[in-house]
């Protein structure tokens, strides 16, 4: 048995420029269609190639142990990466994902026509992709290269097959774009059934990259946002995934045309949060929330999941809680701050204690925060276990 990915062919309809290859898995054959929109002027100018659907079916190919074959070519260096790197930096997660064969034809590389095109990243409105932009388009010093020109907002399978809140996030992202001047384009793909219901959070870069690969006309290098420090050990849990690969992982599918690059994984979780709810030109447009498939929510920040609450909390810690209020409804975030508040410190004591928790309690209790009488003895708790190895990383 064998992965195969043949048969491309590209359309374009009134609101979406497609494409899409028959893949040939687990027995059975189905087309997978990258259907690209956006308000971009060059977005329909490209011409489509098999180098995505290598990407989107690696990981599915090494899950199987079945060899990845494309009836077609790819670029010779990215087909290098594959046959290669990229399959070793992948096992440093899952040892158990198996080595596969990659059968391709390499394509050499020709010139790229046209001006210098500078970079693109993703656009979601949360602590990592708005640290981006705070570093690599509203810093004085950034070189023209690396310079956001573009934003991208994909559709490949975080929230399931729920369009809703892929409509409400994507026009969030692209009301933020429209306020920081770019263009907004993106990719819909539905890889969920060749990943066999696999979290998102452990194959999300390679899900991501593939449907960026379908617009790098548009762009010469991307910034991913990093949502992990650099330098952690790989590892799989339930808060922790293919991050830690990113730094080494993202570069393994560089090409002559276009780069591709980590981006924050020299700062904390901490470190972010606090650059960005200071940034008035970033901090009144969050999307930070969990909880997207609620349909009882005032506004796209629900004000009660744990991520609401920690960008709350260290608001509310530093005088900043009425300017990351625009996006959150607040009225709940008041109902349940104490609860907010209990499980902030379970996350941050319990069995699948978290470091961005632990971190977030040090810091508060530094800033003289009013935590309520019933919680300071978990506070004082939080403090002497901090540092010590996380159960995460057994996971």
């Amino acid at each position: 048995m064998a992965i195969v990915i043949r048969s491309l062919e590209s359309s374009d309809a009134a609101d979406s420029f497609d494409v899409s290859a028959a893949v040939h898995c687990d027995g059975a054959e189905r087309r997978i269609v990258f259907s690209r929109f956006g308000d971009h002027s060059s977005l329909r100018g490209r011409t489509d190639t098999f180098d995505a659907f290598a990407v989107a079916m690696i990981l599915p190919a090494m899950l199987r142990g079945e060899p990845l074959v494309v009836e077609g070519s790819i670029d010779e260096m990215l087909l290098d990466s594959l046959r290669g790197p990229v399959q070793d930096t992948l096992r440093l997660l899952d040892p158990g994902w198996r080595r596969v064969p990659v059968e391709a034809d390499g394509r050499p590389a020709r010139p790229r026509p046209g001006p210098p095109r500078g970079a693109a990243a993703g656009m979601s409105g949360g602590i990592d992709s708005m640290h981006l932009v705070r570093h690599r388009l509203l810093a004085a010093d950034v070189p023209d290269p690396l310079r956001l020109r573009l934003f991208v907002h994909h559709h490949v399978g975080a929230h399931g097959e729920d369009d809703r809140v892929f409509a409400e996030q994507v026009t969030h992202a692209r009301r933020v774009a429209d306020r920081l001047g770019l263009p907004l384009v993106g990719a819909r793909c539905m890889l969920s059934p060749a990943y066999r219901g696999m979290p998102f959070i452990h194959c999300h870069t390679l899900r991501n990259t593939a449907a960026s690969m379908t617009l790098d006309h548009l762009f010469d290098a991307f910034h991913y946002a990093s949502s992990e420090e650099a330098g952690r050990s790989p590892r799989r849990g339930r808060f922790s995934g293919i991050s830690t690969l990113d730094p080494q992982l993202l570069p393994l599918f560089d090409t002559p045309h276009v780069r591709w690059r980590s981006f924050g994984g020299a700062a904390t979780r901490l470190q972010k949060t606090e650059e960005v709810i200071a940034d008035d030109r970033l901090c009144g447009d969050l999307l930070v929330c969990i909880r997207g498939f609620r349909t009882d929510r005032k506004a796209v920040n629900c004000g009660r999941c744990y991520k609401c609450a920690r960008l709350l909390l260290h608001a509310e810690a530093v005088g900043r809680l009425d300017a990351v209020a625009p996006t959150i409804d607040m009225d709940a975030w008041r109902a349940g701050r104490s609860h907010s508040i209990g499980r902030l410190l379970w996350l941050a004591l319990g069995p699948r204690r978290t470091a961005n928790e632990a971190d977030l309690v040090a810091f508060l209790n530094a800033r003289g925060f009013p935590f309520p009488w019933w919680a300071r003895p978990a506070v004082a708790a939080a403090r002497l276990v901090r540092g010590r190895p996380h159960s995460l990383a057994a996971a």
